[in-house]
């Protein structure tokens, strides 16, 4: 894979030609260029991807997770405390948290999941640049607040 450097205006150019949320650059210059070869192994060629959203089976991501939508729906209440779990879902005492808006606060301090999830597990001895907050937070009841996201998004 090689780097180019293109001038404000032709990016702007394979901007106004490129399928939003769809193509790479390099999808839509392949397209524009008439290049059917392969991309590379990462990317699927612009026509698989226009026709697999017409089928709508795309996959959307999910939404990302919001404690103040979960707390407005009764599944969390702001205040609650939270409990940190660690890869294979046990609770790691210590490191009890409460919910503050859309966020966890610990030691006085206002953190999002992933990162207070990242940091306090980090000093247990685990280490990763990417952690999925709500797969770390759990209620007393040990579900998680990543399960308690999918039960809100299927309800409402």
């Amino acid at each position: 894979m090689r780097n180019i450097e293109i001038d404000d205006e032709v990016f702007g150019y394979l901007q106004s030609k490129a399928i939003p949320f769809v193509e790479t650059p390099n999808l839509t210059l392949r397209r524009l260029f008439n290049l059917n070869g392969k991309p590379t192994r990462f990317e699927k060629p612009s026509s698989q991807i226009v026709q697999e959203q017409r089928k709508g089976t795309l996959r959307k991501k999910q939404p990302k997770t919001d404690l103040h939508k979960l707390v407005q729906s009764g599944l969390l209440q702001e205040g609650q405390p939270l409990f940190l779990l660690d890869y294979q879902g046990k609770k790691i005492p210590g490191y009890d948290s409460t919910i503050s808006g859309n966020n966890l606060l610990w030691n006085n301090e206002r953190f999002s999941m992933s990162e207070l999830a990242k940091e306090c597990l980090k000093k247990e001895g685990f280490s990763s640049e990417s952690v999925r907050g709500p797969a770390h937070w759990s209620n007393t009841d040990g579900i998680s607040v990543k399960e308690l996201w999918k039960q809100y998004l299927k309800t409402y």
